[in-house]
């Protein structure tokens, strides 16, 4: 048969007809390539408009339009809500920076553009800003800190800040600002510059068992706990956080730290990432993705062709549970009353208590549950959303195209500008460069 393009639909605001082209790996993509740049750097341009500090060029967990609603300075040095920062909308920033620097990185790699260098020096200065705070804006009355990942700063005052850290924004901070130094845009001052930020916060993380401390050097962070665990999470944290300071800082401590975790008790943690029913990916089902970032980061650090095998197999089998797994599942239902459950399933026309999977969550999906439940885009937009970004990162071209159509549907979909909270907004941006950067990969095979 002849190759004829086939026309698909797809929603944008409207229904509008898209013709499909050759991804280069024997399949259809629902885009042409001119429709893919202009609509992924559209989501960029749009997200970076709406959350992004025009100076700082710090990336924020609301609209910066709406900042006289967060939490205030003056509440976040005293702690406020939380010493860890949760609901000022200023927690999140290395983590959103950090993903947000690997997907812009990931893309201009595949298909260099101006715009995309713009925006990696935009959020490579951010992330310098954040890692420096503890040093340059030290908390009133205590010396200056070296090697703490903050929370924050809030966008009018760069000493308001959390030093109650956590795990995700340590690990993204540290692979993030790796992927750049190994980049063909890292400069030499910026090299060294990342050289001497991640020696800082290595060495602190070491000192701490790797674990992470608050500015006391002694009280544990809320999500402070340490990676040293024989058991999937930890070494997927571990192994991706330790390898990646190598690969920023060329110190060969680092790799010798890593070749000994890999090695200790008989090879037991690296035996805890291959696949297998040991596997357990975050409870948290909107929340699994963050591993999938780090052990994409192990697969591009490592160099051992079998090692790499074993964390391609590992992506993956994590995401597969992802898109496989119910909502909201047993631990995320405790965060809410069966009462509003029960109307969620009600006003969703779910057919039981639980959605059974991200293609069927997000095959239920209409515009207007966005003016409805609050659970309603929760459960048919962010939780798909996560796996959908969990098989952009795993590596594996097949498993990518079973579940572009969708992704790229959603994109074209959800009118953003009806969800407030940043984390939908950033990883529609995110999962765009990540299409754009596989599309133009597999072009090149």
């Amino acid at each position: 048969m002849h190759n004829v393009p086939r026309l698909v639909r797809i929603v944008l605001g409207s229904v509008t007809a898209f013709t499909c082209v050759s991804s280069g790996a024997g399949g259809g993509a629902p885009f042409t390539e001119e429709q893919l740049k202009d609509h992924v750097f559209s989501l960029a341009r749009n997200y970076f408009a709406d959350f992004r500090h025009p100076e700082t060029h710090i990336l924020y967990g609301a609209r910066l339009a709406d900042k006289h609603r967060w939490t205030s300075p003056a509440d976040v040095k005293a702690g406020k809500p939380k010493p860890w920062g949760y609901g000022s909308r200023i927690a999140d920033t290395s983590l959103h920076c950090g993903h947000m620097l690997v997907a812009l990185l990931d893309a201009h790699e595949a298909r260099p553009d101006p715009f995309l260098k713009d925006n990696i020096d935009k959020t490579f200065a951010a992330l310098k800003l954040i890692g420096s705070l503890p040093e340059t804006h030290p908390k009133p009355g205590k010396p200056a800190l070296v090697g703490l990942v903050p929370r924050g700063p809030h966008p009018d005052d760069l000493s308001a800040y959390y030093d109650d850290s956590s795990m995700d924004q340590h690990t993204t901070y540290i692979i993030s600002l790796a992927r750049y130094a190994t980049s063909s845009l890292a400069t030499p001052e910026d090299k060294e510059w990342i050289r001497q930020a991640l020696e800082k916060v290595g060495q602190r993380l070491e000192a701490h068992g790797w674990s992470i401390k608050r500015a006391d050097g002694e009280t544990q962070a809320h999500v402070g706990f340490t990676w040293k665990g024989f058991n999937s999470q930890h070494a997927s944290i571990l192994l991706p956080s330790v390898l990646a300071l190598y690969r920023g800082t060329g110190n060969e401590h680092w790799l010798k730290t890593y070749e000994a975790f890999l090695t200790e008790k008989d090879g037991l943690r690296w035996q805890k990432l291959h696949p297998g029913p040991h596997v357990k990916i975050n409870g948290h089902p909107i929340y699994a993705n963050q591993g999938s970032f780090r052990l994409n980061a192990l697969y591009h650090f490592e160099t051992s062709p079998e090692r790499k095998a074993v964390v391609r197999d590992m992506l993956r089998y994590i995401t597969e549970i992802q898109l496989k797994r119910d909502f909201p599942g047993p631990m995320y239902r405790k965060f809410h009353s069966e009462e509003q459950w029960r109307k969620v399933r009600q006003i969703c026309n779910w057919p039981d208590d639980e959605l059974h999977g991200a293609e069927v969550a997000w095959s239920m999906f209409r515009p207007a549950m966005l003016g409805g439940h609050p659970l309603s885009a929760l459960a048919h937009v962010r939780f798909p959303l996560g796996g959908f970004h969990m098989a952009l990162m795993s590596e594996d071209p097949e498993l990518i195209a079973t579940h572009l159509a969708s992704t790229w549907k959603m994109l074209n979909t959800v009118d953003l500008k009806r969800i407030p909270a940043a984390e939908t907004s950033y990883l529609f941006t995110v999962c765009g460069l990540h299409i754009y950067a596989h599309h133009f990969r597999q072009e090149k095979k």
